[in-house]
């Protein structure tokens, strides 16, 4: 599904803080090799940049087999990833912003080959809407399909960057922004391995030479500059289709599993588990902690999860948190750690005000536009959503410490979340008390419907 961002506003003053509980079976964890965890979805692609398999597991484990320029450590703090290469500003005045960024010299994929700055040109391709429409390979901002089905489109790296280059070395990509970005660090490429898309289009199954494996990176960067529409398509047809599978056994093709991150999979059983070993190449990140093998186990329904820890049959199980669930897991005893933290879940309201990507008839609701009516509405509509009756109903009974949070990009606490809330006209909609604000709303409607 593609949704088309000027078509709906996400509420960000509609937004809760979640709250996730975690059980842990310490002694387990401690003296295995190997943790299993549990997951309430199942498995559907090793590709989640897809709209279809945009997915929690799918999601949990592509962050463990592919890790670039930097990473959110435990204290939601974005940590530059050194290890794997170096990022910088070139360029900052009224007519561009530049950031250089360079992958360190020795890294490489899980079958030895090198990493290099070609393997972060694909982000472009993913993420341009010039690039696709430039390269034949559909635009994305139409109501037809393009090339490569990317979540990738249409935001603001489409809308910010406007040209992308390559060193001559081959192991720095140089991006342009049309102005300055606070959050450019979040656009910055990331890495994939292309020598392994380009075998896949050419029918190969199994792993290359080292030797082989250059030439096809070599290839990619020659259709990439040239924009090689009939190769990129083909190259297009793999990323979207080739990566959406359910099983992975001995049959699989391998150059689908190739990965830089501490762990590459190594089986899927399907609708049951994904089974993740240390990759043996690994020298992109921050160093293991001696886990060898990382299980997946799918288990939809919370009170089997419960006894599956009560049975020491996994030893990490995580969910939304309510009374019930917390209870249930307390039962255990004390063979299990319960720990309850909040995480940045978009949990979320949409006003609808105009016809989405691909509906076929145009929305003419009360929200609809940007007429004072419709503007009024909104508000109105905002103005009376009892959030704090959300939290105090739903989430303080599991943390008595939960508080509204009114941005979605800071956790109330953190550093600028006070200035990032006062700058974002958010108080309109926290000032007062929830009746206020109801009557509020209510004088709102009544202008139009008396």
């Amino acid at each position: 599904m593609r949704i088309n961002r000027g078509a709906k506003i996400a509420l960000a003053v509609v937004a809760v803080a979640g709250l996730v509980v975690g059980a842990l079976s310490p002694a387990q964890a401690a003296t295995r090799s190997t943790v299993v965890i549990v997951d309430s979805n199942t498995f559907t692609s090793l590709n989640p940049s897809q709209p279809d398999h945009n997915l929690v597991l799918n999601s949990n484990v592509a962050y463990l087999s592919g890790i670039g320029f930097n990473y959110y450590n435990s204290s939601v703090d974005l940590v530059r990833n050194t290890t794997f290469g170096s990022y910088k500003i070139t360029a900052n005045n009224s007519k561009e912003f530049k950031v250089k960024y360079t992958v360190a010299k020795g890294k490489k994929w899980s079958d030895g080959t090198p990493i290099t700055g070609v393997d972060l040109l694909l982000s472009n391709v993913l993420s341009s809407n010039e690039y696709s429409k430039a390269a034949g390979l559909g635009d994305p901002s139409s109501d037809t399909l393009q090339a490569f089905d990317s979540l990738g489109y249409n935001g603001a790296y489409n809308e910010l960057i406007r040209d992308v280059s390559i060193a001559p070395d081959r192991m720095s990509v140089v991006l342009t922004y049309s102005q300055f970005f606070p959050d450019w660090e979040l656009y910055g490429p990331g890495p994939s391995p292309v020598h392994t898309l380009v075998a896949m289009a050419l029918g190969e199954k199994k792993i290359g030479t080292y030797a082989h494996n250059v030439a096809l990176k070599n290839k990619f960067l020659s259709a990439y500059q040239s924009k090689d529409t009939a190769l990129l398509k083909k190259i297009a047809k793999v990323w979207s289709e080739d990566y959406d599978v359910t099983s992975v056994d001995s049959k699989t093709n391998p150059l689908l599993l190739v990965g830089n991150g501490p762990y590459v999979v190594s089986s899927v059983v399907k609708d049951q588990t994904v089974t993740m070993k240390l990759n043996p190449n690994y020298n992109s990140g921050p160093a293991t902690s001696g886990i060898e093998t990382v299980v997946f186990k799918t288990i939809p329904d919370p009170t089997a999860a419960a006894q599956a820890l009560a049975n020491k049959e996994v030893d990490v199980y995580e969910a939304v948190a309510t009374a019930d669930s917390v209870a249930a897991l307390k039962k255990i005893g004390s063979s299990v750690n319960v720990d309850g933290y909040a995480v940045s879940t978009y949990e979320h309201i949409e006003v609808r005000t105009g016809a989405a990507q691909g509906d076929t008839e145009e929305y003419k609701g009360v929200f609809a536009g940007k007429s004072q009516k419709a503007r009024d509405l909104r508000t109105a509509f905002l103005l009376a959503y009892p959030r704090q009756e959300i939290i105090d109903k739903i989430v303080k009974p599991v943390n008595s410490k939960a508080v509204v949070m009114n941005s979605l990009q800071y956790f109330p606490g953190e550093t600028n979340y006070k200035k990032m809330i006062g700058d974002s006209g958010a108080s309109k909609f926290t000032a007062g008390t929830q009746d206020s604000r109801t009557a509020a709303a209510l004088a709102l409607v009544k202008k139009y419907y008396p």
